[in-house]
């Protein structure tokens, strides 16, 4: 195979890699009963161990005011609740509960069970490349978020 076509053949499987990703994320909010948008939050908040409203705004890419409704959605769901932040009593944090994993570890176990033996084919040096991969591919894609959302 030429490199054109290993490139070409490598940028397909990413895109159908994020696909299969939106849609078993998909499966999980429908099955869960909230919407993509609110299971994106939840998972951005279990990610960072909590949050501000305002830190999740930016991290979604959501107003403030769309925040707050997610927020709400989320805690009527049982899976985030709003805390008070420890360093500064008139600031709140929003952090994910034990619901949301119990919610969520029945659908996502198995898919992470089986993941592990595709990660158990690759060498040490493999898994450390590809990370490398992923966290350069992150951060391009985070500077490219900005730039398009700059451009409103």
């Amino acid at each position: 195979m030429s490199r054109e076509e290993l490139e070409t053949a490598f940028g397909n499987a990413i895109r159908a890699f994020q696909t299969g990703t939106d849609n078993f994320d998909q499966a999980m909010a429908d099955h869960i009963g909230i919407n993509r948008t609110d299971a994106r939050c939840a998972d951005l908040i279990d990610q960072a161990g909590g949050m501000t409203a305002g830190e999740l705004a930016r991290a979604a890419g959501l107003t403030t005011g769309a925040v707050t409704a997610v927020i709400d959605r989320l805690e009527k769901a049982g899976i985030a609740q709003r805390v008070a932040d420890p360093s500064d009593r008139r600031r709140v944090r929003i952090e994910a509960t034990p619901k949301l994993w119990e919610v969520s570890e029945p659908l996502l176990g198995p898919l992470l069970e089986e993941s592990q033996a595709i990660i158990d084919d690759l060498t040490d040096s493999e898994i450390t490349r590809f990370t490398d991969f992923m966290n350069r591919v992150i951060e391009l894609q985070a500077r490219h978020t900005e730039r398009v959302r700059n451009l409103r």
